[in-house]
């Protein structure tokens, strides 16, 4: 079973914001562009495995398109710690958006959307303390996500977390396993430097006593 997991790296979830080398919370803040990365191991994710960006719809697009453009993000300063585009917040959580039918245990999950929608503490995203790049995870660190491929020119694909079990335990069959990552911009208009800790303070562990392996969502059964 191990031999299936993306990573085998584990994690510990600490009040207290660690002094090791490495991104902080921090970095995630201000504004930004959403990178999407071909990964299944974040030790080995680099920028030079970028296939594309989300756009301001919370779509997955090619960087190389001429049609669609690189969604410029604002991730709110505090409680819930959401992020919105000039479309509205950032969720999984809309029910209209396109469900993830290849998926055993994602059959159900809505695709990313950027829309009117009042934020929520669900729809936050956030990064791990140590992280040798700002990738963003979701819920109960889950650092990994799913599309049908990599977008072509003029194509915007949705986006859907990864989820794996026992009848699924790798990427969706015929789909690709992603990770996310922050490119910031600067800070929000008119906001000095984050120097803080957002949202959630979770940070890689060589000595966890409670630890979580970092993956996508597993689901039972």
């Amino acid at each position: 079973m191990l031999a299936y997991l993306p990573t085998t790296l584990f994690l510990l979830a600490s009040i207290a914001v660690p002094t090791s080398a490495g991104v902080q919370q921090s970095d995630f803040s201000g504004v930004g562009n959403i990178l999407v990365i071909k990964s299944d191991n974040w030790q080995t994710a680099t920028p030079e495995s970028t296939i594309g960006c989300l756009d301001t719809n919370g779509r997955l697009i090619s960087t190389k398109s001429h049609v669609h453009k690189c969604g410029v993000f604002e991730r709110m300063e505090d409680f819930p710690y959401t992020l919105s585009t000039g479309k509205g917040n950032c969720t999984f959580e809309d029910d209209k958006q396109e469900k993830n039918t290849d998926s055993y245990y994602g059959k159900t999950d809505s695709a990313w959307s950027c829309g009117e929608r009042i934020a929520d503490i669900y729809d936050e995203l956030y990064t791990v303390d140590g992280f040798p790049y700002v990738f963003l995870c979701f819920g109960d660190v889950a650092c990994y996500y799913d599309a049908k491929k990599t977008p072509g020119a003029h194509e915007a694909l949705p986006l859907w977390p990864f989820r794996w079990g026992s009848q699924q335990m790798g990427i969706t069959p015929g789909h690709v396993q992603l990770q996310l990552m922050w490119k910031k911009l600067g800070d929000l208009p008119g906001k000095a430097k984050t120097t803080e800790a957002l949202g959630p303070r979770v940070q890689i562990s060589e000595n966890a006593g409670l630890q979580m392996p970092l993956m996508g969502r597993k689901q039972r059964g």
